[in-house]
């Protein structure tokens, strides 16, 4: 990880300190205005769904590469059931959750890998995007 921005583990105690300190540290790295709540939002729905899915430990870094900003959480958890990857839109209007990787995908670059040994979520946002 090239100029490491951020590097931590986390729990379910921590989401809205991960959350701003992400908002800050892209902030720093450049991101601003809707491209910079967008970001914050889709890594928010990952580390948010990393405690709600996965299992420790859970950890999220954040840095910049010549092209974009990125961020990877992890968990130990299960993996993502495949029928997730199969919807083509979130559920419906009053289901509970369903649309945490649907609005990723929306916000940012989005690249899934896992199975049963853990996920990892990738979220990157193009340089081009925030200068």
């Amino acid at each position: 990880m090239p100029g490491s921005l951020l590097s931590l583990e986390f729990d379910q105690d921590s989401v809205t300190r991960v959350r701003h300190l992400v908002a800050r540290s892209a902030r720093d790295a450049g991101l601003a205005g809707i491209t910079l709540e967008d970001f914050v939002l889709a890594v928010h729905e990952a580390v948010t769904n990393a405690v709600r899915y996965g299992i420790p430990p859970r950890g999220m870094a954040l840095w910049r590469e010549p092209e974009a900003l990125v961020c990877e959480i992890t968990d130990s958890g299960p993996g993502i059931p495949p029928e997730v990857f199969q919807r083509v839109e979130p559920v419906k209007r009053f289901d509970y959750g369903g649309r945490g990787l649907w609005l990723m995908d929306l916000l940012a670059d989005l690249d899934v890998r896992g199975g049963a040994d853990g996920t990892i979520i990738r979220l990157s946002v193009p340089i081009d995007r925030f200068r």
